[in-house]
């Protein structure tokens, strides 16, 4: 068992800690989704440390999510083994004829939802157990609740995918596209709003979940949400990442000047001053090195950087979000 107090021990106590912050922020995200961002955290902590500490350090996190034994989560005996079926008793057989198969399916699908009906539907024409909706007859399920693709939504996805003006839309692809570009921008929002809150959770500007929640509504015709209100949903995603991509590329090169002008060797030789007959220039110059980085550590570096990337992110967000 590591030690509480070592430095192994407190990281994977703080990242135990923002593990179970992180899930509860997560909850209404699907499991899969959770699970991608947990990982995500767990593995940018392990690329911080030797390879050696990697082991001891899982070790130690999975210290801090101890499993119950059932007997933990329930007092109450485990009910008895029920008695093994007779070799003369017949098994229940699944069916196996396709036609009694459909009837179980149409039995057991009975309380679904219509959605949840043409996810299977759509499963079912994967497999070529359907036909494939055709380009008029999907355009009814992509249309909106006027029975027509929007003339003027029809217009802007060709400009922003650079196509002619004439050229056909296929409904059906066009949802296949939404999904995809969907699946993109909701993994993506989480994981950039959290990344720009843990280095910067005192910035004026900050970028909240909205997408997650207003995507579906708009698709399904939800008059409360509007093309507008996506749309600054969509705008704000895309000004965070691309800021804080440029304030990494800035911040690394800022961070290599300040760097450099502190603890060059230039720098160092200029400090320490000459060498005296009782004390070496190279003495000289390895005291002023010490003194310099004294209260330089891990911790203080990190927290620079991340200083230095917030300023800059922070002031081109106060620039494009109103």
């Amino acid at each position: 068992m590591i030690e509480p107090t070592s430095e192994t021990g407190r990281k994977a106590m703080t990242l135990a800690n923002r593990l179970r912050v992180l899930y509860a922020e997560l909850s209404d995200q699907t499991g899969d989704m959770r699970g991608e961002q947990l990982r995500d955290e767990v593995q940018r902590a392990l690329s911080s440390l030797q390879p050696s500490a990697r082991e001891p350090f899982l070790q130690e996190l999975v210290r801090q999510f101890p499993l119950w034994s059932a007997s933990d989560r329930d007092p109450a005996p485990a009910p008895p083994r029920p008695a093994p079926v007779s070799a003369s008793v017949p098994a229940v057989s699944e069916p196996r004829d396709p036609k009694s198969v459909a009837e179980k399916l149409i039995e057991v699908t009975k309380g679904l939802g219509e959605a949840e009906k043409q996810q299977i539907a759509a499963r079912l024409s994967v497999a070529g157990l359907l036909p494939r909706p055709t380009a008029s007859a999907a355009a009814p399920a992509a249309a909106g609740p006027s029975g027509a693709v929007s003339a003027s939504g029809a217009a802007d996805l060709r400009k922003h995918l650079g196509m002619p003006a004439d050229a056909p839309i296929d409904a059906g692809k066009a949802v296949e596209l939404a999904a995809v570009l969907a699946e993109f921008v909701l993994k993506l929002e989480p994981y950039a709003c959290m990344f720009w809150k843990d280095i910067a959770p005192d910035a004026k500007n900050q970028v909240y979940q909205t997408l997650n929640r207003d995507l579906g509504k708009f698709m399904s015709g939800d008059e409360k949400v509007t093309k507008e209100a996506v749309s600054k949903g969509v705008f704000n995603l895309r000004s965070l990442v691309s800021l804080l991509l440029k304030g990494v590329s800035d911040a690394g090169k800022q961070f290599s000047r300040d760097h450099i002008s502190r603890f060059s060797v230039d720098e160092i030789t200029k400090a320490a001053g000459p060498g005296t007959l009782m004390t070496s220039k190279d003495v000289l110059c390895w005291k002023q090195y010490v003194r310099q980085m004294e209260g330089v550590d891990a911790a203080s570096l990190e927290k620079r950087l991340k200083s230095v990337i917030a300023k800059d992110v922070d002031a081109g967000l106060s620039q494009v979000i109103k």
